[in-house]
């Protein structure tokens, strides 16, 4: 065979072997990126779903800064994103240390993993039915707490640390499962260096243990981050955002601002700023992480 056929044939293998990957890119393409397109331009728009779109520029963005939910729903936001980064991050970590030496561990693993494995939708009916009247706050009431014989997810504000701890609930084992793999497949030579050294109890951990658990730490953190950005259907479920709006979210406050009160322009703009936020949290985080690590 000559080399010019040999160079042909190699060709067209090489294009073959794009055409594997050829639905996935397409699949991305039009649920990912055209989804993406679609959704920037319809926020520069007055359109409700139905006939012409209207151009009205950054009226739905100065729209949104304006309106009082808006900024309820940003305070809501930020209480999650604070919670969810500090208990689904730190109770993980202190159980997965707690468990991996224990000859009960795959036990507790279950345990714990097995909320995740339920859906919000679930969890949310779960907690709804366990809260109302006839639940817990009943129970509590004939033990001779009569003040906490209430539907605790129609007082505002108490419904967000009520619906906070259920979605730690159910995230809470996928966490402790990053958390004990990162602590199985960690190097023993520095951690049996230190000890012979001296390190010993929390002076081990802190020293030692945690920087070597730095890559899975950083990948819970972010995790926690974008599921606390983007919580929605136990909300949806537990309160639907009220009573009177005071527990919605961004992702609430997008969702009826686009689907019921077809404001599809103003959720829309909400669903880009979403996305801003998250993705430039995001990319600071990592950079001063890796920044950090690098400097060192």
């Amino acid at each position: 065979m000559s080399l010019q056929a040999k160079v042909s044939m190699k060709r067209a293998n090489g294009w073959r072997n794009y055409l594997y990957i050829a639905p996935a890119v397409l699949f991305v393409f039009c649920f990912c990126i055209l989804s993406i397109i679609f959704t920037l331009f319809i926020s520069f728009t007055d359109w409700t779903g139905l006939g012409r779109f209207k151009f009205v520029g950054f009226s739905n963005y100065v729209a949104v800064f304006q309106d009082k939910n808006f900024l309820l729903s940003c305070i809501n936001t930020l209480v999650w994103v604070a919670a969810g980064l500090i208990i689904p991050v730190v109770f993980p970590l202190l159980f997965a240390i707690a468990i991996t030496k224990s000859s009960f561990s795959t036990l507790f693993k279950n345990i714990f993993y097995f909320p995740n494995a339920v859906s919000g939708v679930i969890v949310g009916l779960i907690m709804t039915s366990l809260l109302s009247m006839y639940g817990l706050p009943q129970l509590l009431g004939m033990l001779g707490f009569e003040n906490l014989d209430k539907n605790w997810l129609n007082i505002p504000y108490v419904n967000t640390g009520v619906m906070i701890g259920a979605s730690v609930w159910q995230g809470i084992g996928m966490n402790m499962l990053l958390f004990i793999i990162g602590l199985v497949n960690m190097p023993t030579e520095p951690i049996e260096a230190a000890k012979m050294e001296g390190a010993s109890g929390i002076g081990l951990y802190t020293k030692i243990i945690l920087p070597l658990l730095k890559p899975t730490i950083i990948v819970v953190v972010l995790m926690s981050l974008v599921n606390s950005f983007k919580t929605f259907d136990s909300i949806w479920i537990m309160t639907g955002g009220g009573p009177y709006r005071t527990s919605e979210t961004l992702a609430v406050t997008m969702y009826k601002e686009t689907f019921s009160n077809n404001h599809l322009g103003m959720g829309s703009a909400i669903a880009v700023m979403l996305s801003v936020i998250i993705l430039f949290i995001s990319i600071f985080y990592l950079r001063k992480t890796f920044t950090r690590e690098g400097s060192h």
